[in-house]
């Protein structure tokens, strides 16, 4: 790849941000390994418009990190245990009660972070005041090629404008299919380059779709790592269409109620369909006037996992919340029909 290509490239790509949520063309980033491949210049040079003026590229972080706890204190620790099971519970977020309209969304964003994806995934969260989490790849924050060094800087950025880095493993392989030697140098791995990267030691820990194990649940209570999962997941890596996302997101979100919400902040389509879901949420805002009216309230993840601490689920596990879950939605259905007949 050309030097030139490489310079402009997190140029373009943050301009390309500016046009979120307008009926253009995105951009689409093909990958090596599933992943790496850079934008064309060609590519972008299709969509970039006369008047295009870098909004952000480069500024330093507005967020005054040293303003902010390495932690903030106490971290929540509601899964001590480390156990698969019940961090899946957890993620499903509190249990609301009649009175209390808040409902809770918070942003997690796997398996960056990408030049050319960062700038503008990182300009939105400080647009609308959102402290999201990242689980990042060790393996594309290692090494001495331009690549991995402009990679460490946005890793560096995101963590210094306030934002939680967590460890998603050296290269996304599935842990229980590895020998534990091996699948404990994925972690640790991933550990050393991310703190090379941000300056610390990562605290939260991702395993690549959510897989582990009772051997895994040991190995972090050992590391003393958070074991973090989601509740909101539309396989939006897979799909390009921004609007198909988005919906299909919100249809969650609406359905749960909230919940810890995953992302692929590599993936344009993806950072389109986040740029509309905050504005799909930001208009129906909780409003601490009437606290009772159901409104979205997007928090960090210390917030989510506060609350869910306070108001904790009233079920063992995510299938039987899930089972009463379906049963309400059948129930209102029942009703509608009835009050239509």
């Amino acid at each position: 790849m050309s030097f030139f290509l490489r310079a402009v490239t997190p140029l373009f790509a943050l301009g390309v941000g500016t046009w979120l949520g307008m009926d253009r063309p995105s951009i689409r980033v093909a990958f090596a390994d599933g992943l790496r491949t850079m934008v064309s210049v060609a590519d972008v040079a299709r969509h970039v418009a006369p008047s295009f003026v870098p909004p952000l590229e480069r500024q330093p972080p507005t967020v005054d990190a040293s303003t902010l706890p390495d932690q903030p204190p106490p971290w929540p620790r509601l899964n001590p245990q480390e156990s698969g099971e019940r961090a899946w519970l957890i993620a499903e977020g509190p249990a609301y009660t009649r009175h209390d309209g808040r409902r809770l969304v918070t942003f997690t964003f796997d398996d960056g972070p990408f030049p050319e994806t960062a700038p503008t995934v990182l300009h939105l969260l400080d647009q609308y005041g959102i402290r999201a989490t990242f689980f990042l790849i060790g393996k594309y924050l290692d090494g001495d090629d331009h690549r991995a060094i402009e990679t460490r800087e946005w890793a560096k950025r995101i963590a210094d404008a306030g934002h939680f880095v967590g460890n998603h493993t050296l290269d996304h392989r599935l842990l229980t299919n590895l020998p534990h030697s091996v699948a404990l140098a994925q972690i640790e791995d991933a550990a050393v380059a991310i703190e090379h990267a941000v300056g610390k030691r990562p605290l939260l820990f991702r395993p690549p779709y959510g897989e582990v194990d009772p051997w895994l649940e040991g190995v972090l209570r050992e590391q003393k790592l958070e074991l973090v999962l989601w509740s909101i997941d539309v396989e939006d890596i897979k799909r390009d269409d921004p609007d198909q996302i988005a919906q299909m997101l919100e249809q969650q979100l609406v359905y749960k109620q909230g919940g810890v919400v995953l992302l692929h902040d590599m993936h344009w389509p993806s950072v389109k369909a986040f740029n509309r879901v905050v504005r799909w949420l930001e208009a129906d805002k909780w409003d601490a006037t009437r606290p009772e009216k159901p409104g979205w309230a997007i928090v960090d993840l210390p917030e989510y996992l506060r609350s869910t601490g306070a108001a904790p689920q009233p079920y063992a596990n995510r299938e039987e919340l899930e089972r009463a879950r379906r049963a309400m939605a059948d129930r209102r259905v029942a009703q509608r029909g009835a009050q239509g007949s």
